[in-house]
């Protein structure tokens, strides 16, 4: 936001300054300016830069077949889908605002463009089709209707597909009707309806800045000031100030203002009117420093829209290339080249700060995982899981999760079982708070693992209880591994008979030798 609104603050700057330089340049050109600013508004500068796709890394770890068996599966590594990271509250209540702003201008509009039709057909009701004023005016092709009706402007004209001249009933002089039919014409000529009507649009979006608005109003008054520069040159010399003279005289007096902005209106206010007179006797033509002024303009313009764009595509661009670096050490990863998959992570540490906290995530996990792969007892991959969650506030929650989930295996991979329980406190945590309860069966199993090597037989008890009830809950059965560690846990703790129980639970549901010999030594004991 800060990028968009220093750009367009810094064009309408220029645009105002342009616009005092040419003060005695053609009004048409004036309004093109104005145009120019409104522009500006309506581009969204910060969003012209190219986005680059991210990647995510998973890293699959299936972790103990027994109690303290523990072993790492080589499942290669794959190049995921992006997780999008989670818009801050803030973030999102100033877009919400935003939207809301943009909302009510283009309820505005609406409201606008209702007011038009319904105007419009009351208008069209009330009044009568006139197209002998063709005549009248001297002009002997018709271009499009002209009606009558009763109005306090001299002439208006309305329409995109079908234009119509409006005039008042009590116009009856050949020559005003003239020089009203000429202007309505022209307004209609250089396609006046449709800038009115986009200039509203603009307004009406932008309803709440001020310099739009007087930007708007600052345009209008140019659409008419360039009608009049061109009716002036079609009628005979001084001809057309005098008439403007005599159809203006009514905006003397009390006007009402018009539900519709995208109406062309001969007559305006007084003070207008006034300056419309005045600058009609001065000559506007387009000269050697009004070029000059224009050139620069767009020069300038360009130049700031095209930096900016410039530099965002040099950011898109680096973004890209460390995006592409990290992708190239999973290719490597996958080939199971861990070696030079070290190296290259290597180069990338070195400059980590550079990466968006993210991608430093990534690499972090990236060096755990390469370093298990060829110590799987370094101290050292710990270290880098601890560094990439430390991260954990700018993550996305699923990518914090599946760090913990990784960090949990690779403690419980090298029996630091502290460490295990550790990670799995602080995933349950996170997905409490989130309400991911994906992975929640396997790190029960690995917490009752590390509560057992711990010799903490109750709370590996408690752990494996929970297990059981979700299990029983979701109507699967129960793992024989998960019955093995509890009936282990039980006998550890001195409850044999508990114990007994649970291994013949055991033989019933999986019945193999081993168990029906371990349930005799059990019942022989007791």
């Amino acid at each position: 936001m800060v990028t968009y609104l220093t750009i367009t603050l810094l064009i309408s700057g220029l645009c105002g300054l342009a616009i005092l330089l040419l003060g005695g340049a053609p009004a048409r050109l004036r309004f093109y300016i104005c145009l120019m600013l409104l522009v500006s508004w309506l581009t969204p500068w910060q969003l012209l830069q190219f986005e680059v796709k991210s990647n995510s890394f998973a890293l699959p770890l299936n972790i103990l077949s027994e109690f303290k068996l523990v072993t790492a599966d080589n499942t290669n590594t794959e190049v995921i889908a992006p997780i999008t990271k989670q818009t801050s509250a803030s973030i999102q209540t100033f877009y919400g605002f935003w939207l809301a702003v943009f909302v009510i201008g283009l309820a505005l509009f609406c409201k606008d463009v209702v007011s038009y039709v319904q105007l419009h057909r009351r208008w069209l009701k009330h009044s009568k089709l006139d197209n002998q004023a063709w005549q009248t005016a001297g002009i002997p092709e018709q271009k499009c209707d002209i009606r009558r009706i009763n109005s306090q402007s001299p002439g208006m004209a309305t329409g995109l597909i079908n234009p119509i001249i409006w005039l008042d009933c009590n116009q009856h002089d050949a020559e005003k009707i003239r020089t009203i039919v000429l202007h309505e014409l022209t307004h209609i000529r250089q396609h006046d309806p449709y800038w009115l009507w986009a200039i509203n649009f603009v307004q009406r979006l932008f309803w709440w800045n001020p310099l739009i608005g007087f930007t708007a109003r600052y345009a209008r008054q140019q659409v008419e000031l360039s009608c009049d520069e061109q009716c002036k040159k079609h009628l005979p010399e001084g001809s057309y100030q005098l008439q403007l003279i005599k159809l203006t005289l009514q905006a003397n007096k009390p006007q009402h203002p018009l539900p519709m902005p995208a109406v062309l209106r001969m007559s305006g206010t007084p003070a207008f009117n006034l300056q419309r007179i005045n600058k009609l006797n001065k000559e506007h033509n387009m000269k050697k420093r009004h070029t000059i002024v224009m050139a620069s303009l767009l020069s300038l313009t360009g130049w700031i829209g095209f930096s900016n764009a410039t530099v965002n595509s040099q950011q898109a661009v680096f973004k890209e290339e460390k995006a592409q670096s990290i992708v190239n050490v999973l290719h490597t990863i996958n080939d199971k080249k861990f070696t030079a998959a070290q190296s290259q992570l290597d180069k990338l540490t070195t400059q980590i700060d550079s990466f968006e906290s993210p991608q430093q995530a990534k690499i972090l996990k990236l060096q755990a995982h390469v370093l298990y792969e060829l110590e799987p007892e370094n101290p050292q991959i710990l270290a880098y899981m601890d560094s990439a969650i430390a991260l954990e506030d700018e993550l996305p929650t699923n990518e914090l999760l599946d760090l913990i989930n990784m960090a949990q295996a690779l403690a419980a991979s090298q029996q630091r079982w502290d460490k295990q329980l550790s990670y799995s406190d602080h995933w349950f945590k996170v997905s409490a708070e989130a309400g991911d309860n994906s992975n929640q069966k396997n790190l029960l199993y690995m917490t009752a693992v590390s509560h057992y090597s711990l010799a903490q037989y109750n709370q590996a008890i408690s752990r494996l209880n929970d297990l059981m009830s979700i299990s029983e809950t979701q109507g699967e059965q129960p793992q024989e591994n998960w019955l093995k560690l509890l009936m282990a846990n039980h006998f550890e703790n001195g409850d044999s008979a508990i114990a007994t129980k649970v291994q013949a639970k055991i033989t019933m549901l999986y019945p193999t030798e081993t168990n029906q010999r371990l349930l005799n030594e059990l019942s022989s004991n007791l």
